[in-house]
């Protein structure tokens, strides 16, 4: 077998022919170098390749961390508006619940050392000096935080915001640590560091969030428990009888009085307003008649529940003017004054019971 490798090199024509004799080994040796450098680079290229798509998605991914640290801290900006807001509306919520007395605020006593009293300061009638004006309520809503402020700025402490925070940690190193169970370690990129360093911010974030919304369904129950009050308070007020069913002259009051048919004293459980026969009569609040029709006694009678325990009765009516059922509202007419069932004149009586119970109607008369 051959130990070498003949090369010829053919110049142009009219020179010589050369040739060079290369040994086996080195020949292959050259080879071999040959296309292991070639592999090398190969291998060098492509590791080069994916370090610059590495740098240039590192790159890309430390921008999108702090265009996104950027906005979070915007949201939480919004958020402390909103936080600013919704103490202002609570403030303005529990006014409103002491002005319509759903709840009772205890008022601010006032230095009254400069009053030349020698009460210790005490008013002229030995009660303490109170503070009554509205910037002192005001004071006084203000003084007491909201379980809301107080949990926004002790959230570090706070149990959820923590179990939080290691949610988030766990799930940014979870895309860039392989090892489920992760720890701290210089050995992590500026990248790996910075996004784990994000998590306080959500976790922040996602707290005051969740605070803020619970929050929010907290007054949306008060305010819709205080507009119940003031539409039942707005619908007891118009259901409560304060006007005269007729204009006329109180002929005869509420109480013991010598009955003029049967001759002996009788409790008379309402009161007669003398009036011309045909004088309007009206009804004194809101309510639905229950009864129009002629009764024993009474003569043409009229009955209207007001709701809340408050019925008011109507007796010796010339004419009828509701039906059984009908809703009528204060002011609206009734009947007429008549002189029918067991009457000596003209007139209306009438009379207001409370749960059945008949009481003076006069105590809810304001005309």
């Amino acid at each position: 077998m051959d130990r070498y490798y003949t090369l010829m090199i053919i110049p142009e024509k009219n020179k010589d022919v050369r040739s060079i004799k290369i040994p086996r080994l080195v020949f292959k040796s050259i080879v071999f170098l040959i296309v292991t450098f070639t592999i090398l680079l190969g291998i060098l290229t492509y590791d080069y390749w994916n370090v610059l798509s590495q740098v240039y998605e590192n790159k890309h991914l430390l921008v999108e961390n702090r265009q996104l640290k950027e906005q979070v801290q915007l949201f939480q900006m919004k958020l402390n508006t909103i936080t600013d807001d919704l103490e202002r509306i609570n403030v303005f919520e529990r006014k409103l619940r002491a002005i319509t007395g759903l709840e009772a605020i205890q008022p601010t006593t006032v230095d009254s050392s400069h009053l030349n009293n020698k009460s210790n300061g005490s008013n002229l009638i030995g009660e303490p000096d109170r503070d009554y004006t509205p910037g002192s309520m005001l004071k006084i809503f203000k003084k007491s935080p909201t379980k809301m402020s107080q949990k926004i700025e002790q959230f570090e402490e706070d149990k959820n915001y923590v179990e939080t925070k290691k949610r988030y940690e766990e799930i940014i190193a979870a895309a860039y640590v392989d090892n489920a169970d992760f720890t701290y370690s210089n050995e992590w990129s500026f990248l790996t560091r910075q996004s784990l360093g994000m998590a306080p911010l959500y976790a922040e974030f996602d707290y005051k969030y969740e605070i803020v919304t619970g929050y929010l369904k907290e007054i949306e129950v008060r305010v819709h428990q205080l507009d119940q009050h003031l539409l039942d308070k707005n619908s007891f007020l118009r259901s409560t009888p304060t006007l005269i069913p007729a204009l006329g002259a109180i002929t005869s009051g509420y109480g013991p009085r010598m009955s003029p048919y049967a001759g002996r004293i009788k409790m008379h459980e309402g009161i007669d307003v003398g009036a011309p026969t045909g004088t309007p009569i009206v009804s004194p609040a809101d309510g639905i008649i229950t009864f129009s029709g002629a009764k024993p006694g009474f003569g043409n009678f009229v009955q209207i529940d007001h709701g809340y325990g408050v019925e008011t009765i109507y007796g010796h009516a010339s004419t009828l003017t509701v039906k059984k059922g009908q809703k009528v509202d204060r002011g609206d007419r009734i009947a007429t004054v008549g002189n029918t069932g067991y009457s000596t004149g003209p007139h209306v009586h009438y009379e207001v019971r409370v749960n059945g119970t008949p009481v003076d109607p006069l105590y809810y008369m304001l005309n």
